[in-house]
């Protein structure tokens, strides 16, 4: 994840180089919930072994538990976003054991659909009630908006993966969990732009900016594809019309914070293919 935070220039985007900061808030949020990652991965290893049942073991509440130790360390901010998808795939990769997240995803998906496709309300309301808890009022009204916190939830309608797809509708973190999403092209397309430039950092960029350039205002665009024929950070021109375009993109209110976190799961899936700073 500290790969995509900390990648550099993403113009509107979290990095490094970001004037007005908010990157270590990002990556401590993210490190604070370090054990619980791999409580995750332990309960992946478990169910595997049929030392568990999957449908006792309880992950609405280690959400839960993540999130409040989260706010614990940063009471100003935490990110459900980029929490709640590393943890919901460190389970199903330890739980499918691949050993290719592209030509495995089968496997990995298979794992993600015994947390997704769980109707446990009980534990639904768990991470539900953990995000008012942590002051994430903003993703609890949102899911309170569409229905999810009201009878129908309740009976047993809702499925973790309906919770999540409501999410990612604001927060493109939970898309990474949208089975449909298909998030192995992405890694794919990641491992590919790694191989051109021979270069994490400007692999990541380069995603980035397919991630998000048909939000962007015209002048951006054209300006973003003058940039990657410059060839990005690898070059003095490429870097400084990055910068430009990000303070351009600043100047006028513009930003795109929220596309960090999906990248940061593709680039985490794609340390399994080699992926390396």
């Amino acid at each position: 994840m500290h790969l995509a935070v900390y990648s550099t220039i993403k113009p509107g985007g979290l990095h490094r180089l970001r004037l007005e900061g908010g990157v270590d808030q990002v990556y401590s949020s993210i490190l604070s919930v370090s054990d619980y990652l791999l409580e995750a991965t332990s309960l992946g290893v478990k169910v595997r072994r049929g030392e568990l049942a999957a449908t006792h073991m309880g992950f609405g509440k280690l959400l839960a538990k993540a999130l409040r130790e989260a706010y614990r360390w940063n009471p100003k901010h935490v990110y459900p976003d980029y929490i709640v998808p590393s943890m919901v795939y460190a389970f199903a990769i330890a739980y499918s054991e691949p050993e290719s997240i592209i030509s495995d995803y089968g496997k990995v998906k298979r794992g993600l659909e015994l947390v997704l496709y769980s109707r446990n309300w009980r534990e639904i309301k768990s991470f539900i009630d953990s995000l008012r808890s942590v002051h994430r009022e903003d993703m609890y009204q949102h899911l309170t908006m569409t229905g999810y916190t009201g009878l129908g939830a309740i009976r047993g309608e809702a499925s973790f993966h309906d919770i999540f797809s409501t999410l990612a509708s604001k927060w493109p973190g939970y898309r990474s969990l949208d089975l449909r999403e298909g998030i192995s092209r992405y890694v794919k397309k990641l491992l590919e732009y790694y191989h051109e430039y021979n270069d994490a950092n400007n692999a990541l960029i380069k995603l980035y900016i397919d991630l998000v350039i048909p939000r962007m205002p015209e002048w951006a665009r054209r300006e973003l594809e003058e940039a990657v024929s410059e060839g990005l950070m690898l070059t003095k021109e490429g870097s400084k019309k990055l910068f430009n375009i990000d303070l351009k993109l600043r100047r006028e209110g513009v930003g795109f914070e929220e596309y960090t976190a999906f990248l940061g799961v593709v680039a985490g899936l794609a340390v399994y293919e080699g992926f390396r700073p």
